[in-house]
């Protein structure tokens, strides 16, 4: 049976993206205006546009953990498939804020697909799995990835019990 784990906090994710993306253009559009440099308008606007769109696209964010897979998707910005054969062990680690929110890394062995701070699933792998930090762009050979799912303890429970059996 397949189960799904909602991505903790995505919520305040996407209003933090679309906010900061209207922050972003109302605030370059009123310093190009405020300076009459009409030109410069397009900068703001396109980041601005940029933000909320990511924000708006987070769509559907979760970890699917099935008989032979695991699926972790966060909207546009991430969806892989796992075997769960490749997956070494999971545990509960912490996120800080400083590490960010959304798709991170640290460019060598870790991938974050996190939308929250505080407790989070750190799951290791028997070998390097290239996964995207920017779909289709940029990869890392991965030995673990850091999830935020809700319901964390059953999550890791979950995942446990499916590596055992």
């Amino acid at each position: 049976m397949t189960m799904r784990y909602e991505l903790a906090g995505k919520e305040n994710l996407e209003a933090l993206l679309t906010g900061g993306g209207l922050a972003a253009g109302v605030m370059g559009v009123g310093l190009a205006l405020a300076k009459r440099a009409l030109g410069a308008v397009a900068l703001p606007l396109a980041v601005g546009s940029g933000l909320v769109w990511l924000g708006r696209n987070l769509g559907e964010s979760f970890v699917e953990v099935g008989e032979e897979t695991m699926r972790v998707k966060m909207g546009a910005l991430f969806d892989e498939t796992i075997p769960l054969n490749d997956v070494a062990r999971v545990k509960e680690t912490e996120w800080s804020i400083l590490g960010g929110l959304g798709v991170r890394t640290n460019l060598q062995n870790w991938v974050a697909v996190v939308s929250k701070t505080g407790p989070v699933a750190d799951i290791y792998f028997w070998r390097p799995i290239r996964l995207p930090v920017i779909r289709h762009l940029y990869y890392v050979n991965a030995q673990r990835l850091i999830v935020s799912p809700e319901s964390l303890d059953t999550f890791i429970t979950d995942l446990q019990g499916r590596l055992r059996s």
